[in-house]
């Protein structure tokens, strides 16, 4: 099941992760919580779901298949959130969250907070450098110490693990940070020049679905990037 937002340019949101599912061998359940108007380098609209609708769109999901995993995006507001959490409370499945906060060209895609609900029942949340600074009102982290204050600030508050992920910074290489109550891990890979969007989409969909398939939650992680690694060396030519 793919929660989030529709992408016009295709580059992002319930596109991606399809794109994503199925080169992993998986169908989708698509819920859509957003209408977004956006090309490569603009959002120029966005038009929110009624909560309801989003809550008779998940009911008519789950009636339909049980999913094997949940993956979230774009929630828009703090309403659909809630209504999210309330609708897939107690699904068995693992449930991973991309805290979409902006568009990759700087649009807002949500406004206010995550609710407790929906943080409790995620196997994994993935926010970027400038959302795990947004979320935990902590300035953004250019240091090892600093991402593992906000990912400790997101275990006290809720969350089971954290894969805070460092595309955002700079050097040579990408390093992401997982981390739960009992491990903690760090994630390599070389920074590669791509112009792609939805790679956060991407990562998370491809999380979820390593976790459908029986992965722990490490090698999951670790799989995604490594199927990321590979789409983007692909899209830079390499």
């Amino acid at each position: 099941m793919i929660i989030g937002g529709t992408d016009s340019s295709g580059g992002a949101g319930l596109t991606r992760d399809a794109f994503v599912a199925r080169a992993l061998g998986f169908e989708v359940l698509p819920i859509v919580t957003a209408v977004t108007a956006q090309s490569h380098d603009k959002l120029f609209e966005t038009q929110m779901m009624p909560a309801e609708m989003v809550t008779q769109q998940v009911r008519a999901a789950l009636a339909a298949a049980p999913p094997s995993a949940i993956k979230i995006g774009m929630l828009g507001s703090a309403e659909i959130a809630e209504a999210v959490a309330h609708a897939i409370r107690q699904q068995p499945c693992p449930m991973v969250i991309d805290p979409l906060l902006k568009s990759s060209s700087g649009g807002q895609l949500f406004a206010g907070e995550l609710p407790q609900a929906l943080l409790s029942q995620a196997a994994l949340l993935t926010p970027n450098l400038p959302e795990a600074a947004t979320l935990t009102g902590r300035p953004l982290a250019s240091t090892e110490a600093g991402i593992t204050a906000q990912a400790e600030w997101f275990l006290a508050n809720g969350a089971r693990a954290v894969l805070i992920k460092g595309g955002h910074a700079t050097g040579a290489t990408s390093t992401d940070y997982l981390f739960s109550a009992s491990e903690r891990h760090i994630l390599v890979a070389p920074r590669l020049k791509a112009d792609k969007r939805g790679t956060g989409c991407a990562l998370a969909t491809a999380i979820a679905c390593h976790l459908a398939d029986g992965a722990g939650l490490y090698h999951a992680c670790q799989g995604a990037k490594e199927f990321i690694q590979g789409w983007l060396s692909e899209a830079a030519g390499n």
